[in-house]
């Protein structure tokens, strides 16, 4: 399991941190991040080769876009089990990366520590042994604060982070876990995380 620290992850809102999303579908997509993948995989197949130091647009809203750059080779986007600008999955070995773009319907933005709440709220949903620890605060290489803490499960640990944008717009979540990724694996590839980039411009 990752440890946490300023370098990477150890790895008053008018309404309620469920009005940020439909619920259903948060809930779909955490279940899905936490255990459904192999299903997902097993029925929608395929993977493209991700370049390293090549950014990703994995989301936008508000002002904002945000991307990701994967400092090392050998990332797949696993295709059948993503899709553009909303869910993502990469893999690097026994290595999986997940990646959801969250857009609020209400105002005003939910804070970091809401977003977190809710993301621990969703994942115990989806699987009722997934747990995240209390977060610590991280922040992109680019300056972007955030959250990070551990996930654990029956079936892996790893890490949990949470970047709002600069305006609210939207969130990244992402998980950094695997079944059979030991802690050296995650170790190997746990700047990944702090390689997210906000570009102001807004949404396509």
């Amino acid at each position: 399991m990752t440890e946490a620290n300023e370098d990477g992850p150890r790895t008053e809102p008018r309404e309620p941190l469920s009005n940020w999303v439909p619920l259903g579908l948060a809930a779909a997509a955490v279940a899905v991040l936490v255990g459904g993948w192999p299903l997902v995989n097993a029925l929608l197949p395929g993977s493209e080769s991700v370049p390293s130091g090549e950014p990703v647009p994995v989301g936008a809203g508000g002002d904002y876009r945000a991307s990701l750059t994967f400092p090392q080779d050998g990332w797949l986007l696993d295709t059948g089990a993503s899709q553009a600008g909303q869910t993502y999955r990469f893999d690097r070995g026994p290595v999986q990366l997940t990646l959801i773009s969250v857009t609020p319907v209400t105002e005003p933005p939910p804070t970091a520590e809401q977003l977190w709440d809710g993301m621990r709220k969703i994942a115990r949903a989806g699987e009722a042994s997934a747990q995240l620890s209390a977060p610590e605060a991280i922040s992109t290489e680019e300056g972007a604060e955030g959250l990070t803490g551990t996930l654990t499960s029956d079936s892996q640990q790893g890490a949990a982070v949470v970047y709002p944008s600069p305006d609210g717009g939207f969130a990244v979540e992402m998980t950094l876990a695997g079944q059979d990724a030991t802690t050296a694996d995650l170790a190997a590839v746990a700047d990944v995380v702090r390689s997210v980039s906000f570009t102001q411009g807004g949404a396509a």
